[in-house]
């Protein structure tokens, strides 16, 4: 046989295959058409909104930056980050953790040498740090005015700390396929933090869901 011959009966067997399944391929079309198009949309809306944040650091009280709803409020974060996030500033300005780097700007107070860095921050002034100038999801700028206990610092040791935060990320969209009892099943997944739910279809046939909840993460 010529491969000509092979490859049009090859050609007509597909087109048997696509005819026969014609119902089921349509609906797994949709269904990715639909995805795909959700993924678009949230990936976009996403990075607009991770853009304007990287772009425009917040000023920020320290006692502003001890309340993990202030945090969450103003940075638009989710309750999660948001906790974390505050564990993690309060060890900093315990002096747990030592910053990357020292600069110094000149003016009267420490409030109005915060807007100064804020502005250098938004300008993106190369007299800053690098570690200052990263582009990380969140940057916050806060005048230090208290110690560890809450009291008033003198204002020759009064500063201005700048946290450079990049998130953890809580909502994920997945696609892929399983296989169940031999039978290969289209799989469309959500996931946001340890909690993940997953739905099985045959074609357009709704097979069933698998929820799972992470019990550990390390």
């Amino acid at each position: 046989m010529r491969r000509s011959e092979e490859a049009h009966i090859m050609l007509e067997r597909a087109k048997s295959a696509a005819t026969k399944h014609k119902t089921a391929l349509l609906a797994i079309l949709c269904i990715l058409l639909v995805l795909l198009v959700g993924i678009a949309y949230a990936i976009g809306r996403h990075s607009a909104a991770e853009q304007t944040a990287v772009e425009k650091p917040t000023v920020m009280k320290q006692e502003e930056t001890q309340d993990a709803e202030r945090l969450r409020a103003q940075l638009d974060i989710s309750k999660s980050n948001a906790e974390a996030l505050q564990r993690r500033l309060a060890e900093v300005q315990a002096g747990q953790r030592a910053p990357a780097a020292t600069y110094y700007v000149q003016a009267p107070t420490v409030e109005r040498a915060a807007q100064v860095v804020e502005r250098q921050i938004k300008e993106d002034n190369p007299s800053l740090p690098r570690a200052a100038r990263e582009k990380t999801d969140r940057t916050v700028v806060t005048p230090i005015t208290q110690d560890k206990d809450g009291k008033d610092l003198p204002p020759a040791d009064q500063k201005v700390d700048v946290y450079k935060i990049n998130l953890r990320k809580d909502h994920r969209i997945k696609a892929g396929a399983s296989v169940i009892d031999g039978k290969a099943l289209m799989t469309i997944g959500y996931e946001q933090g340890r909690f993940e739910a997953l739905a099985h279809f045959d074609g357009s046939r709704y097979k069933g869901a698998t929820v799972m909840y992470n019990v550990a993460e390390w």
